[in-house]
């Protein structure tokens, strides 16, 4: 069973916490996940989740567990899909977006090295792994790229250049 810490709209626990999976929510009731745009030479790592995850594309992130920080569970989610080591202090923090009673903290992870890692793949979550320009990233919007993704690129990483 994992379990989940429940936040305000400010992004500040309630104390409360709730069962992952469990849709109970109240008005006002957000749990947090954690995304990391990973950029490697003008490039962003994107995800095709396996068929038991829906096949869309997107961004590598996960659920923020209890007791953990957004920060620190970006860079367990990064380890565990992609089995690439980072150092949270490397986390460049974009903000957040809402999308139902999820609130997802973006984050960013640049290293031009990290495009040639031999990256081993969490199967039961992750099919492949496709390194794209943010040109590339837009053509995927009507073709399986995930909507909280979109958001986020849209909101963080189209049209900026970080």
């Amino acid at each position: 069973m994992e379990l989940l810490d429940i936040y305000d709209i400010d992004g500040n626990k309630t104390g409360k916490t709730i069962e992952r999976g469990n849709k109970n929510f109240q008005d006002g009731e957000y749990i947090k996940l954690a995304t990391v745009w990973l950029k490697s030479q003008g490039k962003y790592l994107i995800q095709k989740c396996s068929a038991e995850r829906d096949s869309e594309y997107a961004v590598t992130g996960g659920h923020v567990t209890s007791g953990n920080t957004p920060l620190q569970q970006a860079a367990i989610e990064v380890k565990e899909e992609l089995n690439l080591d980072i150092d949270e202090n490397s986390l460049i923090y974009l903000g957040n977006i809402i999308r139902g009673h999820a609130m997802f903290e973006v984050f960013l992870y640049q290293d031009d090295k990290i495009i040639n890692h031999p990256f081993t793949l969490q199967q039961e979550e992750v099919e492949d792994i496709l390194w794209l320009d943010s040109l590339e990233i837009n053509n995927l919007k009507n073709n399986g790229l995930r909507p909280s993704t979109l958001q986020q690129f849209e909101k963080y990483i189209k049209d900026k250049d970080i």
